[in-house]
């Protein structure tokens, strides 16, 4: 068989960098490949057995505890697996007969205004004050992490008395506009409009500090931020279409999850009760 013996490691490095995806997905996919470098057993195409995927996956819980990050390790070697079938290398796939379980989702976490008050409180340093106010920026703004690293100056624009900032979204493409609120635009000014300070792994290796010295209950990532400005978005009274629009989201079902989470509309109806 063609390739059998050929480096699998190598060419799944070529395939990565040539496949049309965003960097963020790019750099997930890159993660997967080193796990498989670190794993040992998996080098060479013949090394691509039932058994091994099973070693591979024994390894990976030894890394992640959810069962939705182990699951996201196989799907994405799954299409370079297809694809090695397609050039040949691989006759069969080690995959066939085998189910990973996607798991259950652990649902949105997000701050409520208290904790996310505070954290904007905490007096902080170096490199946790730095996280800090990228994280506080995503809280007032909704950005991801992939789309608040890549402002520059030459974004953010005056419409009246407002500083607005017009982009498209990392992952999906999906234009979007927002309004800076002041304490955003005050944590841009403060860092010369470039919030680029930090990967986003040791973004979240800090805030799970934050999250101590705040005494949050909560496994804290740079993602919350985006959650906690939806969720208090909608407890401000702003629609779920408009919030929709401010996270760029492709269809409003997907900002629907948020109020299913705060039961918006359970509380309203109490409240007309009372």
């Amino acid at each position: 068989m063609q390739g059998s013996s050929a480096s699998f490691l190598d060419w799944l490095e070529e395939r990565i960098d040539m496949r049309p995806v965003t960097e963020s997905t790019r750099k997930q996919h890159k993660v997967m490949l080193n796990c498989l470098r670190d794993f040992g057993l998996i080098r060479f195409f013949s090394d691509l057995t039932p058994k091994n995927i099973r070693l591979w996956d024994d390894f990976i819980r030894k890394r992640v505890t959810a069962q939705a990050s182990v699951h996201g390790y196989h799907k994405r070697l799954k299409p370079y697996i297809v694809e090695a079938i397609q050039f040949e290398k691989l006759e069969s796939n080690p995959y066939d007969g085998m189910r990973i379980s996607r798991g259950k989702s652990e649902g949105i976490k997000f701050l409520t205004e208290e904790e996310r008050d505070r954290v904007e409180a905490l007096e902080l340093y170096g490199m946790t004050e730095k996280v800090r106010d990228m994280f506080i920026f995503s809280c007032y703004t909704g950005l991801a992490y992939s789309d608040l690293v890549k402002i520059k100056k030459s974004d953010v624009f005056r419409q009246g008395e407002d500083y607005c900032i017009r982009d498209k979204r990392m992952k999906t493409g999906m234009p979007y506009t927002i309004v800076l609120l002041p304490k955003a635009i005050a944590i841009l000014k403060k860092y010369n409009y470039d919030l680029n300070l930090m990967s986003n792994q040791k973004c979240n290796d800090q805030l799970k500090i934050i999250a101590n010295l705040a005494k949050l209950h909560i496994n804290l990532t740079m993602h919350v931020g985006r959650h906690t400005f939806a969720t208090w978005a909608l407890t401000k009274g702003v629609g779920i279409e408009t919030v929709s629009k401010m996270l760029a989201h492709s269809n409003v079902t997907m900002t629907e999850k948020y109020a299913q989470v705060l039961q918006t509309s359970v509380i309203q109806g109490f409240g007309k009760l009372k």
